[in-house]
């Protein structure tokens, strides 16, 4: 891809944004950027009124809201080239690709697989949605490289060259629907995954969720469960097969709840494509430590252990994590900023809650679905303030967690910065 000379627009100043003007600067393009925020107007190289101007084309950052967006509307009007960044990456990029998808797990699985293929011995590169962008490393792979890229819906919405040689489609619920304005185009975009993938290319579907089993969009496609299978990758006698061979213990997993097992299958599902021997498997297992704020063990204080899942930002990542301690006595901290999501389907499943306490802007709607099903709440405008009433109310043997299943975007700039906060309160580093 020849960018010399090349006037482009990066739309959206995010990391992916930065990277990608990086990486355009260093090949001599003429690089602009424009965002929404007016904050940045007085940066330099910010375009004022790109709308008026002429691109070879421009690379939207996942960040930029796609839908009724009226400057990409202009873009495609003139018939200017509009993609997205992994989309640019993915121009730039060499060897083989591992795309994974899906409303939770997906970091969990990008990183095992990561560490999977690195212990194998594979050159690997860890990226996409995981925090380092695809521009980030795209130049530096190789023909014997291989990138491990974590997609979600937002990279895929306008999509239309990305390609991976193995596609994971790990499971799919509702979740951003405030973005995308139905769950039918929330599955659009997540099935896009799979548009452009090749004869020889693998599709990988999870045989456990209702959404993932139907996204039968490619020929080459094999499935995961943890029932049993003639073939893939399943469960039998507490051992995971791949077709008819043995090759990992159950014991060997010691990742808490059903979801992390099946997070566990993908990733032998992904690595059965490289060689990788059963002791690759027990070994990346036995030395693996999961994201911080996703069923993060923050610590036990007086007999009383507080869990951070902060990450979980939908309804499904929260009954993952309840799930995982169905068996324990504890407090929930849920709400943050909501994504237009019915907390029915939670409550219905009529987990043992002893307080349900909930925050921020989401409070009520979370208060209205949790006491039509008879549980206990408590309702906060502040995080803070929620917190603090766990850390008085809670007592041995119970567990405290925090698993929102909403944005943090109402008090925090990320769920990283809510969980750290979380993790502040708790270990008693703020007042």
């Amino acid at each position: 891809m020849k960018l010399k000379n090349k006037k482009v627009l990066v739309y959206g100043l995010g990391d992916s944004g930065r990277a990608v003007i990086k990486l355009l600067q260093k090949h001599n393009a003429r690089v602009s950027f424009y965002d929404d925020d007016p904050y940045l107007i007085d940066h330099i190289g910010f375009e004022r009124h790109p709308e008026e101007k002429v691109y070879d084309f421009v690379v939207v950052s996942p960040g930029v809201k796609i839908r009724e967006n009226k400057m990409i509307e202009n873009f495609v009007k003139r018939g200017i080239e509009v993609m997205s960044e992994i989309d640019f990456a993915y121009l730039l990029s060499k060897g083989r690709i591992i795309a994974v998808t899906g409303t939770n797990g997906k970091t969990t699985v990008c990183m095992l697989t990561n560490k999977i293929l690195s212990t194998a011995g594979y050159k690997t590169f860890l990226c996409g949605n995981i925090g380092l962008p695809f521009s980030a490393v795209c130049e530096k792979t190789t023909k014997d490289s291989v990138v491990v890229c974590e997609v979600s819906n937002l990279q895929l919405e306008i999509s239309k060259y990305f390609r991976s040689d193995i596609a994971c489609i790990l499971n799919v619920k509702p979740d951003h629907i405030d973005r995308h304005g139905s769950f039918e185009e929330y599955k659009r975009c997540k099935a896009k995954l799979a548009q452009n993938l090749k004869r020889n290319d693998l599709l990988i579907l999870n045989l456990d969720d209702e959404e993932s089993k139907k996204m039968v969009l490619h020929k080459n496609y094999t499935f995961f469960t943890k029932k049993m299978l003639k073939k893939g990758v399943f469960i039998k006698n507490n051992q995971i097969y791949i077709n008819r061979k043995p090759v990992l213990s159950l014991n060997n997993i010691h990742l808490r709840g059903e979801k992390n097992l099946e997070n566990v299958l993908a990733c032998v599902s992904i690595c059965s494509q490289f060689k990788v021997n059963p002791t690759h498997f027990a070994k990346a297992l036995d030395n693996f430590l999961p994201a911080s704020h996703r069923i993060e063990n923050v610590g036990t204080i007086d007999g009383v252990t507080y869990i951070d899942d902060s990450k979980a930002t939908n309804v499904a990542s929260t009954i993952a994590c309840v799930e995982a301690f169905k068996n324990e006595s504890f407090f929930l901290l849920m709400g943050g900023l909501g994504k237009n999501i019915n907390y029915d389907e939670f409550f219905s499943l009529g987990f043992s809650i002893k307080q349900v306490v909930c925050f921020g802007k989401e409070r009520e709607n979370i208060k209205l679905s949790s006491e039509k099903f008879g549980y206990k709440t408590e309702l906060f405008e502040k995080f803070d303030d929620a917190v603090k009433f766990c850390l008085c109310h809670a007592i041995a043997p119970d567990f405290v967690l925090l698993s929102p299943a909403c944005a943090s975007f109402d008090e925090f700039g990320s769920y990283a910065e809510r969980g750290d906060r979380f993790k502040s309160l708790v270990l008693g580093h703020d007042e």
